[in-house]
């Protein structure tokens, strides 16, 4: 049976425990639906769902989108390196494209 993880659903997981981690859970639940986009869209389009976070948050998106990657890296336990200055797009492609290696190379 092939058992391929979804990554937009990991995607999600990720960014709803981090804005509750970080902003609090009621903070979470008001801002998801504010959004313009699903996060599962957003999933494909990490740019999309960058520029919605600088809308409402300004500088402090860039916060937000480490605490994210860092919990999806460690979701799909890929290494999340220190000092880190890649961008939310590039680390969402790379996250995506690492979950798809594995699952080739683990023939899962």
């Amino acid at each position: 049976m092939d058992v391929k993880p979804d990554f937009g659903v990991i995607f999600q997981s990720s960014v709803k425990d981090s804005l509750r981690d970080t902003l609090g859970p009621t903070v979470m639940e008001t801002l998801v639906p504010l959004l313009r986009q699903s996060l599962q869209v957003y999933a494909e389009k990490p740019s999309e769902f960058h520029r919605d976070l600088q809308f409402y948050f300004g500088f402090g998106a860039l916060t937000l989108e480490r605490m994210i990657v860092k919990d999806l890296f460690e979701k799909l336990n890929l290494h999340y390196p220190t000092g880190n200055e890649l961008d939310f797009e590039t680390c969402i492609g790379l996250a995506r494209k690492d979950l798809i290696i594995h699952h080739k190379v683990s023939g899962n």
